[in-house]
């Protein structure tokens, strides 16, 4: 390692850094795999990049960025060449940088199709890959290649790549977060977005994750001490402190979502101006057929309690508690409490027990 390190020039320990720096940018996935491509190719002496992400529930690779390499051929590689990829997928469960003829011997590779009609057909000829990883996940990688009249890679360049990789991979992560955090943002402004009512979403730590639109007119139309008032009543209800549930010509209630894809709850506290309809037992016994004790744990549950804290309130046990939300469910067809507070709540914000 110390030699490889003397024997960098000064030109080569630039590019290196500015690799390193331009890696610790907050980028998207292509936006940070294409500032460090010019510069790669540079640092290791070479002529092609391609770099893919890996789609683990499609199992193919996707979202390509690719350097001196013609779109046709990479197109060929997406809908052919990647079933008949006979180095990819040793190469793929290297956890460090290797050397394409470290898995297959460059004249076995020559004889090959992919060979032949895919490297080829660019020009690339020797070559070397590195896989990011996150845990298990492969999250990204580096295809580095040279063309024929180049030499073979060595141990100097497996050396540098292997030294960008921890860079690389943090990059890929934070990317990766940072895309699944705007998906998210995009799903609660889908969900609560046309319905006219203001979101502030918090997590299980208490931490405000999201506000809606709505939510941010309110603090643009009232007056900066208001607003501080008005928030701190919105953190209250979100740490489940229910004995306020109106705030000057506000609305407010409380329920806990959660995400299709994710086993996490979010505590969701919203503000309706309009005034509402009352959520009461005869309501719910007509519109649902619900019995009265099914009316009341509907109520106290929209109310934010849980089971044990229902089964405190009406005096019965925590099983029988169960028992009658089983059967809530089944008539009102929803199969979890979520989604029983949407089919309750719609169209009503305050609730009256």
């Amino acid at each position: 390692m110390a030699n490889h390190l003397q024997n960098l020039t000064a030109g080569e320990v630039k590019l290196l850094f500015s690799i390193i720096e331009k890696l610790s940018l907050s980028q998207d996935q292509n936006a940070l795999r294409i500032s460090i491509a010019d510069d790669l190719l540079a640092l290791l002496h070479s002529d092609f990049l391609a770099s893919f992400i890996w789609n683990k529930e499609r199992q193919i690779f996707e979202n390509d960025v690719c350097l001196n390499m013609c779109p046709d051929n990479i197109s060929r590689y997406h809908t052919y060449f990647h079933f008949c990829d006979p180095i990819t997928p040793s190469l793929q469960k290297r956890r460090k940088a290797t050397l394409v003829c470290d898995i297959m011997p460059q004249k076995e590779l020559e004889t090959t199709e992919f060979f032949n009609d895919f490297l080829m057909a660019d020009g690339l000829h020797h070559g070397i890959n590195v896989y990011a990883y996150d845990g298990d996940l492969n999250i990204g990688d580096l295809r580095i290649w040279r063309s024929r009249h180049r030499p073979e890679f060595g141990e100097k360049e497996a050396f540098l790549l292997d030294t960008i990789l921890p860079y690389f991979c943090n990059a890929l992560r934070n990317a990766r977060n940072l895309a699944q955090t705007c998906k998210k943002s995009e799903i609660w402004e889908k969900l609560f977005e046309l319905s006219g009512m203001a979101l502030f979403l918090f997590d299980d730590s208490g931490r405000l994750v999201h506000r809606n639109g709505r939510s941010r007119d309110i603090e643009e139309r009232l007056p900066t001490s208001q607003y501080v008032s008005f928030l701190a009543m919105v953190r209250s209800l979100a740490s489940m402190d229910l004995s306020k549930t109106r705030w000057g010509p506000f609305f407010l209630s409380v329920m806990d979502v959660c995400p299709p894809d994710e086993n996490r709850y979010y505590r969701a506290v919203i503000a309706e101006t309009s005034t509402p309809v009352q959520l009461d037992r005869p309501l719910l016994i007509t519109r649902f057929g619900l019995s009265q004790r099914e009316a009341d744990i509907c109520l106290l549950l929209c109310k934010g309690l849980t089971d044990r804290e229902i089964g405190r309130v009406l005096e019965i046990a925590f099983a029988t508690i169960r028992t009658h939300l089983k059967r809530i469910f089944r008539k009102l067809d929803v199969s979890n409490r979520s989604e029983l507070i949407f089919s309750l709540l719609e169209d009503l914000v305050e609730v009256n027990f």
